[in-house]
């Protein structure tokens, strides 16, 4: 796959991509390749791979990686590695080739190219000489899926040879799986372009509970969802996966099977604790954290160790594993030994249950080694309590929800979305100063000449991916228009704004096929996603809010391109929404319907969420829409919801008729335009309403107005961008 987008090529010295010869597409094939370091302090390993790695040095981890990126581009780490050497030095660099369809890990054939570099002469490279590979057979392959958008749980038997691979210089070859590699087909190299990451270890804040158990057995009763097996069309059509009767361990029927008999509440210090069978014991984060886990176990006899955990403790002090649909699980099988246990994926958890379902182990420094981006400087310089914790778990959410690329949540998914990605995008140069995290993920989007199975000039929802039955949102292709044009604001990057012209100018061809004869878009194909509330359920067959967002993208474009043909065709959509949509009671209608006659009639459903796309795309505005202006700002906002319970409307809420907004996306479009148009109490009192709830819970700003969903979003943490605009953070 060739593109002509400006991408900086790197290539190797020495190195060539290799893997086991005829297993490249191979689901969840894990392999660990080792070289021995001569001692230099001057060393760096250059790597890359098709899916995820984790590098260490004698044991002690150093880094997660590749860069993520699209089809058929493979971003190169350069890791300097003199920090951990040590004498004769042993690297390690273990692979994960998932092979699967995600919207984490892009499914491609699995490969690792690396090469290790002492003072400046390549002393081991992949292909060449200098690395030797083995199967990491402690690790389950055939295991279930972790998520539907994510790849495979993790389930591991161990025993204390693993120290040996890692730590030893010289070991005996034969004790070990290996395998021999084969050069695989050439790949397209390009420069990994964003930071570097630091990974820091958090330690849980405490013990909360202590737990006797017993394991149920059997399966009796239990009914499978659908993504613990092959993935369901909801999310993609590969089914790609390993059926029941193929998985190894059934770690979801093992999760499901802790029966808890007592639950002791306790405030214990997070030190070393002895557990036997049937005990287990809560540790609590002290805010939702994103990182691999991390702990000591030291086991007289073959020990069996069950971790479950979630982004918070439920009101009964347990934690739903299965909350969002994934399965948030563990499994360690361990041999006789002491061993420090780390899974090799990072996930998110304000709290979690170690169970000891085997044996007796003796745990400590139960810890999350942090994934997400670089600390940042600004501060709140208020006083007020509840707006400090509101900043401080926005700053958790963007720093979580920005490795190597934008995510939409670092748990159920790690997935690049478009639209969640425009107010991230935002916060990270609030925050950090700069846009090269954004950079990344936009250039992701237009490496590609397309994306396998999407019409032609359509954008991916979300982006590194798979889209396996050509499912795509029209509207998110809107919002990366309109990001585009605050990128090269925030940025001055006219080189990368001129070179996706082209792209652009395929997404606008491809929605003019959609617009009536009033200029309007109607009867788009695919999800057409308004937010997460009725107003999702309004979207045919012309869809109001999507038509906004048409004309605000229109704009962008002609800001981008100078185009005035087409900023002549965005007034007038809006000048034909505002001649057709607008209720009697002078709310906007979310859609109108055609009838049996053939004409299109407003369905006289309203939602708060169509109201401010009107505002925030200057469809309307206080001055031309002054009464209904006023109802948005004093009879609409977090008070018209009963608390805990949306979408409930409280007892006096006004305008009952007005389904209410969810936190995705109109109650951020409602503060956006409260700051807009001066509103600063208004905005700030807002800001108090929707958001301290959720800092204190999770310490972190949640995809949904309630737990339900994810509750560690990427683009909650746009709430920065209000901070600095009022002047609350330097």
């Amino acid at each position: 796959m060739k593109t002509k987008f400006p991408a900086n090529k790197v290539n190797f010295e020495k190195a060539v991509p290799v893997w086991p010869l005829g297993r490249e597409t191979e689901m969840n094939l894990w392999l660990s390749f080792r070289a021995v370091a001569k001692g230099t302090k001057n060393t760096i390993l250059r790597l890359s791979g098709s899916a995820a790695y984790n590098v260490k040095v004698n044991g002690k981890f150093v880094a997660f990686g590749p860069a993520r990126s699209a089809h058929g581009f493979y971003r190169v780490d350069e890791l300097y590695l003199g920090d951990y050497i040590d004498g004769e030095s042993v690297v390690t660099i273990d692979v994960a080739g998932y092979s699967v369809d995600s919207f984490y890990h892009i499914d491609q054939p699995s490969f690792l190219c690396a090469e290790l570099i002492e003072n400046g002469e390549v002393t081991a490279a992949t292909g060449e000489s200098g690395f030797v590979c083995r199967v990491m057979t402690e690790h389950e392959q055939k295991a279930q899926r972790y998520a539907g958008q994510r790849t495979f749980c993790e389930v591991y038997n161990l025993t204390p040879s693993i120290e040996k691979w890692e730590k030893d210089t010289e070991i005996k070859l034969y004790e070990f799986a290996l395998v021999l590699t084969r050069q695989t087909e050439e790949k397209e190299f390009i420069a990994r372009e964003c930071d570097y990451n630091i990974f820091d270890c958090v330690s849980a804040e405490k013990i909360v509970s202590r737990i006797k158990f017993r394991s149920l057995e059997g399966n009796e009763g239990v009914r499978y969802p659908e993504y613990i097996v092959p993935r369901g069309n909801k999310t993609g059509a590969s089914k790609k996966g390993f059926s029941l009767g193929e998985v190894e361990t059934d770690i979801f029927l093992k999760a499901r099977n802790i029966d808890i008999t007592e639950l002791i509440p306790c405030d214990e210090a997070n030190e070393k604790i002895t557990l036997s069978e049937g005990e287990g014991a809560t540790y609590k984060m002290a805010f939702n954290t994103s990182g691999k886990i991390q702990l000591n176990a030291v086991c007289e006899e073959d020990t069996e160790i069950l971790i479950k955990f979630d982004e918070f403790l439920g009101e009964d002090g347990l934690v739903n594993f299965r909350r969002m649909y994934t399965v948030n699980a563990v499994l360690f099988r361990i041999k006789k030994g002491s061993y420090t246990l780390t899974t090799f994926e990072p996930y998110t958890m304000g709290a979690m249950h170690i169970f000891v379902t085997k044996g007796n182990a003796e745990i400590s420094n139960v810890s999350l080694c942090y994934f997400g981006d670089s600390k940042t400087e600004r501060k709140y310089t208020g006083d007020d309590a509840d707006i400090q914790k509101i900043f401080d778990a926005a700053v958790e959410t963007y720093r979580q929800n920005a490795f190597t690329i934008f995510m939409d949540c670092p748990s159920r998914e790690r997935a690049g979305w478009l639209c969640d990605s425009f107010f991230t995008a935002r916060a990270e140069k609030v925050l950090m100063g700069r846009s090269t995290i954004e950079r990344n993920f936009l250039e992701n989007f237009f490496l590609p000449d397309g994306f396998k199975e999407l019409p032609h000039g359509m954008f991916a929802e979300c982006y590194p991916g798979d889209h396996y039955g050509g499912g795509y949102i029209s509207n998110w292709a809107m919002w990366l228009v309109i990001e585009l044009e605050e990128y090269l604001g925030r940025t001055g990057d006219s080189e990368f704004v001129n070179a996706a012209k082209v792209r652009i100018d395929a997404l606008l061809a491809f929605l003019a096929k959609y617009e009536n004869g009033d200029g309007l878009l109607e009867k788009l194909e695919r999800w057409v996603f308004v937010e997460w509330s009725k107003a999702n359920e309004l979207t045919q067959d012309i869809n109001y809010p999507t038509n906004m967002l048409y004309a605000r993208m229109l704009e962008a474009a002609a800001s981008l391109y100078g185009d005035e043909a087409i900023l002549s065709k965005a007034a007038n959509i809006k000048k034909k929404i505002n001649e057709q949509a607008i209720m009697p009671d002078g709310f906007y209608c979310d859609n109108a319907v055609y009838g049996e006659d053939g004409v299109a009639h407003l369905s006289g459903k309203c939602t708060e969420a169509c109201q401010y796309y009107a505002f925030f795309c200057g469809v309307a505005t206080p001055e031309q829409n002054p009464v209904l202006w006023e109802r948005l700002l004093h009879d609409f906002g977090p008070e018209r919801v009963e608390k805990g319970k949306w979408p409930n409307l409280a007892e006096d809420a006004k305008w009952k008729n007005i389904y209410p907004a969810n936190a995705f996306i109109g109650n951020y479009l409602r503060l956006e335009i409260l700051c807009r148009y001066g509103e600063n109490e208004k905005l700030l009192e807002n800001i108090r309403g929707y958001f301290l709830k959720m800092a204190e819970l999770t310490g972190t700003l949640w995809e949904n107005n309630d737990p339900g969903a994810s509750c560690n979003h990427g683009f909650a943490s746009h709430v920065v961008y209000w901070m600095d605009k009022l002047g609350l953070i330097e």
